[in-house]
């Protein structure tokens, strides 16, 4: 059912100009927004910095979508929800103690199942 779903938002990325060139590079963009996030985790960058590489990595995980490159997904998401593991430990653990981020805690939850879904996809394949 999925695969009907890449291959549909594939036909429709095609067919714009700009994103249609960047559908080679999702696997990449995807890495870089990533790192840049682990790196946001420890060093504040700022909130339109953080935001932007938030939007970028969405962005990212779209076209791995498109691509059908549900490994890529698997890794990504999976690593997305151990940032969001940090984030939630930093909070409890950190100079504020006994502080529990709800948002930490819910992005933990909605990527890490999407990251189990992906790995289910990718193992289903294999």
């Amino acid at each position: 059912m999925i695969e009907n779903v890449s291959g549909e938002l594939r036909k429709y990325l095609e067919g714009k100009p700009f994103i249609s060139a960047l559908l080679g590079f999702g696997m990449i963009i995807l890495y870089v927004s990533l790192g840049i996030m682990l790196f946001h985790s420890f060093v504040f960058l700022g909130g339109f910095i953080g935001g932007l590489i938030e939007y970028i990595f969405i962005f990212a995980v779209v076209l791995c979508l498109a691509n059908a490159d549900f490994q890529t997904l698997m890794i990504g998401l999976g690593a997305r929800a151990v940032i969001a593991l940090i984030h939630l430990f930093q909070g409890i653990f950190g100079e504020y103690f006994q502080y529990f981020s709800w948002s930490a805690f819910f992005a933990l939850l909605i990527y890490g199942f999407f990251a189990f879904m992906a790995f289910k996809k990718t193992d289903k394949k294999a």
